[in-house]
């Protein structure tokens, strides 16, 4: 954080740390500190630090507000995603029945494993997290992260005879 200006940076110390570990808690890590990073640049750009009298809250709403705004994002890109594989599914020649068939499966095999193990492979493959990453914004160690996608790649391969993403 720059000491250009020195309301801005001692608002940065003063808060940052726990608007970080507020974000995290609903978006991931990464994601955590764009968010914090874009909410002080929304208080730099406005010039009103020095006029706020809860910069704190003022802070944890333009946070609150920039995480509903990723959040709507997330799920539009989701719901476009569900679009083309909707569209993909749709077509009759053979390859598409064929795909649509082994997507069929997989659904199916995911459906089996426990919820944690689902999520984690999900986060993994789907939402392209890392192992830490996953087991941070599952409250567990990275460890069982490990155990749940060996159990998941497991479990799909047997059930579709496939390596899941081939």
């Amino acid at each position: 954080m720059s000491t250009a200006n020195p309301g801005i940076a001692a608002l940065y110390h003063n808060h940052a740390g726990e608007l970080r570990r507020f974000v995290r808690r609903r978006l991931g890590p990464q994601e955590s500190e764009d968010i914090v990073q874009d909410a002080y640049l929304h208080v730099m750009q406005n010039g009103a630090a020095s006029l706020l009298q809860s910069p704190r809250a003022y802070l944890f709403k333009i946070a609150a507000n920039l995480t509903i705004d990723q959040l709507r994002r997330a799920k539009v890109r989701a719901g476009q995603c569900e679009l083309e594989c909707g569209d993909f599914e749709i077509g009759h020649s053979g390859a598409s029945m064929e795909v649509s068939m082994e997507f069929r499966r997989l659904e199916s095999a995911l459906a089996e494993l426990p919820p944690l193990c689902r999520k984690a492979f999900l986060l993994s493959r789907v939402v392209g997290l890392n192992y830490p990453e996953i087991a941070e914004q599952l409250g567990v160690s990275v460890r069982t992260i490990d155990r749940h996608m060996v159990k998941a790649w497991r479990h799909v391969y047997h059930k579709t005879g496939r390596s899941p993403g081939t």
